[in-house]
């Protein structure tokens, strides 16, 4: 009787959601944790592709496409005397609400966020431009772990901003 019961419940449940794509290890060559991208990503899905036109710095959208539907995107943009709140203010997938950094830098909501990074290597090249700002953005409406924005957000801007085209070539 018990085995036929668990037979009844087993069968009513809901599928369980599978991912058939690896989850890669970087944003369009900007290395991020695995574990950061996994929690924002589908758990769901048949193929990942992460593309981007261009990876310098601060000309980078990479795009992360699951079974053909856009599920994030990562941004490195200069942008002229700028603010955190303006260019989250720019997108309609960040909700400021009251999450922002003490310091000013980075602002996140459960579908991203934005972050100020400091790049003085790549800025000499963009005198007209004088701020980096790097956006993490999550399309699926249905997603609201902030916690989990906020640390990819910060994985990748940490990424951009100790990459060689920021600090220079290490000695």
């Amino acid at each position: 009787m018990a085995a036929q019961l668990a037979l009844v419940l087993t069968a009513c449940s809901e599928p369980e959601e599978k991912r058939s794509f690896a989850v890669p290890s970087d944003l369009c060559g900007t290395t991020v944790p695995t574990a950061s991208l996994d929690a924002v990503l589908p758990k769901s899905g048949q193929k990942l592709k992460a593309d981007a036109q261009s990876r310098e710095v601060g000309r980078t959208h990479c795009r992360v496409v699951v079974d053909d539907t856009l599920v994030l995107s990562a941004f490195s943009e200069w942008k002229r005397d700028s603010s955190v709140t303006a260019v989250a203010r720019s997108n309609p997938y960040i909700d400021l609400d009251k999450q922002r950094s003490e310091d000013g830098t980075y602002a996140w909501s459960n579908q991203g966020g934005v972050r100020l990074v400091s790049c003085p290597e790549a800025a000499k090249e963009h005198p007209d431009m004088n701020q980096l700002f790097v956006r993490v953005l999550i399309y699926d409406k249905k997603f609201s772990d902030a916690d989990a924005a906020k640390k990819l957000l910060l994985a990748y801007a940490k990424s951009v901003a100790d990459s060689a085209a920021c600090k220079g070539a290490t000695s």
